[in-house]
Formats: structure tokens, C-alpha cells, sequence
């Protein structure tokens, strides 16, 4: 019996499409696409279109080392002195110099920063300081919506533009497609400079896949000033610290390492606008403000794509006593989660807060599907009560890690992130303090308990696992 049309097609597929995902994916993900395409290969090939391509903006695919210096040649003042408080010996340089390779940019002490975790207190800070602005106002977010927090920090942008005061707007345009109809065509008509990035429109010149976004969240003032973590610009339930509300956490940061976030900013304008920023105004001479060391380390679809969780490798296998982790999503890959297991293998106490319920069903259950891996790796796991949404690491006295990051696939190797590295005990202590007050607002999972969930559910995680690299 000869195979009709359809059948050959689907035979012909898989083997298509094995040459392009081997070359193009690591060995899980590629493993998981061809599952896919050998049992839904039409399905496959549509998801692999919109996901698995590498079609990122063009000007996107030169090395971050290579545009960070394209745009540093335009202006010496953006070049940063390291002026690292360890000695040469300590794990805090090893992990300084690490991620300055990786990254470009070193660690500078000098700054002061403040730990924000109400969402409504950021949102009021944020805007006396755009009301204060003097020289320029530089925003770059992943979401800013057209709702009541939308509107207010619009609004100050706009008074801020009608001062006379340069005022640019950078969002990603599909976290932030609520403000394309109505919200974005006011602020351009009130003065503000308002670009986006990675349209997803496939007839558009430079489209990109619908999975690469620019999560950062990010802002800038005078260059002395700059805000960076996880919230966005939208109206949350922060329930004036309830345990059940939303919970974010930014840094407020003065000092040399504001420069770099800077950059940061001026990276993703150039991408979005095609024009560098050059003028001497944006990189003022800066004060030392306070004792901490801090490193910019701003990641994305461009190589070396593994930095962030490379990074995180790092400053893990630095920890000897413990290591506290929170996270909206944790979907580790194989390194990371080998190293968490090496770290507990020699005495280090590691705990992981992830919120009891997400705002993504797919990517939390996929999530939920490792806890059995993490607690055999000995990772102690809380679920918190309300939506956690801060992403942060301490390790010991040693380092902490606050940033726009989720411990998953999409943030760790797609999406265009920004972390900080803070240095030194003061800073861990603080965020050790705030990392406490998640784990009492959550309940301790119960690693028997779990195990002796439904068989159903068992084979649920089982497949979710094997479809995560593609998830």
C-alpha cells in the first residue's frame, strides 16, 4: 500500500527539521522539538515558526560586548574604574571578574541603594523624582499599561517633557500593547520620545519571535538616579504588605553603578530608535553615595546566551552556608539545578519561595513539575500566599541578586533581562530581611506529602518535564 501525500509529508518533516533544530537549540530543546514534531508535526512545525526560529531583531544578534563598545566609542565618561572592596583572594572578586567577562561591565563601589518593597511607595517615589528631574528622564519597560498607575506616571513624564526636560519611553511592544491606542499617541503629543521593541508583526523587516522579549524594567533620572527589580508600570493589589497581595521588590540606586544602568538604557534605545545617545549630559560626573559595590549585568538572546545562569553557577558554588532563592517561576535547567545539588551536598541550606498560585497557568505548572527533582536535590521550598513576583538571591554574607529575572528557560537564555549584583554584608543583610518576611507570609512544602500525590499528577509533571525546554 503506497503512502498518500499527507503521510509522506509527516515522515518528511521530522527529518527536515532534525538538521535545523540540532544546530539551532541545545540538546534538551532540540530532544523536545523533535518529540513534537514526530507526533504532531504540523503542530510542530507551526509552534517552531513562531518560537523556535532564531529570528531576533538584526541589529540584536551582535554580541552585547560588541555594541556595549560600539556605543562607548561615541563618549569616554561612560567607561567605569572597578573599585572593588575584597581582597584578592575573596569569592566576591572571583565572581566580580566572572561576570565582568561575561557581561563587559565591572563592579563599582560607591553607591548607595535602597531596598523598596511596597509597590505603591515605588510608584510615588518614582514620580517625585521624575517631578525633579532637571536634564532627562529615561524609562525602559516591560509592561507600562494604560491604567490608573499608567496614567499617573504618563503624566509626570509629560510634565516633565513640557519643562523642557528630554523625556524617552522604551517598552516591549507586546508586554506593552495596551498603551498603543490611546495612552502612547498622548504621551508623543505631550512632548515624550516613545519607541518599542521586537514587534511580533511577521510582515514587519524586523520582527522577531513572539518568546524573545525585553523583560527589563528600568529607569533612569539626570543620571544620577536609577530604579531597577521586578514591577512594571501597571495598577497591582499590593495590599499595604498583606500576604495575600502582590509582592515586588525594586533597588533605588545613586552612585557610579547608575551609569551603567545607563548604558543599559542607552543600548536599548539605540535598537528601538537607531540613534546613539551622545550627549555629555547623560553621563554625569558622578558622587560617591554610599559603601556598595554594585555590577550591572544586563543579558539576552545574543551570545554568549547562557551569562545569567553561568553567573548564577557562579555565585552559587561560592556559597558555604546558605542560599535563599524567590522566584515567580523556577524551572531550572540541568547545570543549575546540578549546581544547587552540589551546594547542598556540602552543608549549604538552600530555600526556594515560589507563590502558591501564578498568574501563568502553563508555566507554573511546568514549575511544580521539578519540585520533586529539587527536593531530592535537598532544596527546601515554601509556597507563598500571595504572588510573588520579586526575583532574588543571597548567598551567605557574600553577594546579592536582585533583578527583572525568573529562574526559568525564558528569562535565563531568551528574554533581554537586567540583574544587579550587590555586594557585601550590609546589602545581603537587607535583603536577607525582606527574603524573611516571605518566608513567614508561606507555608513549608512537605516533601512526604507531596510524594504521595495522585499517580495522575505524577505522570502530568513527568511529561511536563520532558516539554519544558520547549515551554
Amino acid at each position: 500500500m503506497f503512502l498518500d501525500f499527507w503521510d509522506v509529508l509527516r515522515l518528511v518533516i521530522p527529518l527536515a527539521m532534525l538538521p535545523v533544530v540540532a544546530a539551532r537549540s541545545q540538546p534538551a530543546a532540540a530532544i523536545a522539538w523533535m518529540l513534537l514534531f514526530v507526533f504532531l508535526p504540523w503542530v510542530g512545525l507551526v509552534l517552531y515558526a513562531l518560537f523556535g526560529g532564531n529570528w531576533v531583531l538584526r541589529r540584536l544578534t551582535k554580541s552585547y560586548c560588541q555594541r556595549i563598545k560600539e556605543i562607548r566609542s561615541f563618549h569616554d565618561s561612560t567607561a567605569c574604574t572597578p573599585h572593588l572592596l575584597y581582597s584578592p583572594h575573596s569569592d566576591g572578586l572571583s565572581l566580580a571578574t566572572i561576570s565582568e567577562r561575561l557581561v563587559c561591565l565591572p563592579a563599582v563601589a560607591g553607591n548607595r541603594v535602597e531596598l523598596l518593597e511596597n509597590g505603591n511607595i515605588i510608584i510615588d517615589r518614582l514620580i517625585a523624582d521624575i517631578d525633579a528631574a532637571a536634564n532627562h528622564v529615561h524609562l525602559l519597560f516591560y509592561i507600562f499599561r494604560d491604567d490608573p498607575t499608567g496614567r499617573r506616571v504618563a503624566e509626570a513624564m509629560a510634565g516633565a517633557a513640557r519643562r523642557g526636560v528630554r523625556t524617552r519611553l522604551v517598552v516591549d511592544a507586546f508586554g506593552s500593547r495596551s498603551i498603543a491606542s490611546q495612552l502612547g499617541p498622548w504621551l508623543e503629543a505631550n512632548g515624550v520620545e516613545l519607541k518599542s521593541l521586537m514587534p511580533v508583526n511577521p510582515f514587519r523587516r524586523h520582527h522577531t519571535r513572539l518568546d524573545l522579549r525585553n523583560h527589563r524594567k528600568l529607569a533612569v533620572i539626570d543620571g544620577n538616579i536609577a530604579y531597577t527589580g521586578s514591577q512594571n508600570i501597571e495598577t497591582k493589589d499590593y495590599g499595604e504588605g498583606r500576604p495575600e497581595a502582590w509582592h515586588d521588590l525594586m533597588a533605588r540606586i545613586t552612585g557610579p553603578a547608575v551609569l551603567q544602568l545607563q548604558m543599559v538604557f542607552i543600548e536599548d534605545w539605540y535598537l528601538a530608535a537607531n540613534e546613539i545617545l551622545d550627549s555629555p549630559e547623560l553621563f554625569p560626573v558622578t558622587q560617591l553615595e554610599g559603601d556598595i559595590p554594585v555590577q550591572a549585568i544586563p543579558t539576552g538572546p545574543t551570545e554568549p546566551n547562557t551569562a545569567l545562569r553561568d553567573i548564577l553557577i557562579s555565585a552559587i558554588g561560592a556559597a558555604h552556608e546558605s542560599i535563599i532563592i524567590t522566584s515567580p517561576y523556577f524551572i531550572p535547567d540541568e547545570p543549575l539545578r546540578v549546581a544547587l545539588y552540589l551546594a547542598s551536598l556540602k552543608g549549604v541550606k538552600i530555600d526556594l519561595l515560589i507563590p502558591g498560585h501564578t498568574d501563568h497557568v502553563i508555566v507554573g505548572a511546568v514549575a511544580r513539575a521539578y519540585i520533586s527533582t529539587l527536593i531530592d536535590s535537598g532544596i527546601n521550598i515554601y509556597f507563598h500566599r500571595g504572588l510573588l513576583h520579586s526575583k532574588t538571591m543571597s548567598v551567605d554574607r557574600l553577594v546579592s541578586v536582585i533583578g527583572t529575572a525568573n529562574f526559568d528557560r525564558r528569562s535565563l537564555f531568551l528574554h533581554s533581562e537586567l540583574s544587579l549584583l550587590l555586594y557585601g554584608q550590609e546589602i545581603t543583610q537587607r535583603l536577607r530581611a525582606v527574603q524573611a518576611k516571605y518566608i513567614a507570609q508561606s507555608v513549608p512544602l512537605v516533601p512526604l506529602r507531596w510524594k504521595r500525590r495522585s499517580a495522575v499528577k505524577r505522570m502530568r509533571d513527568n511529561i511536563l518535564k520532558i516539554l519544558s525546554p520547549i515551554l
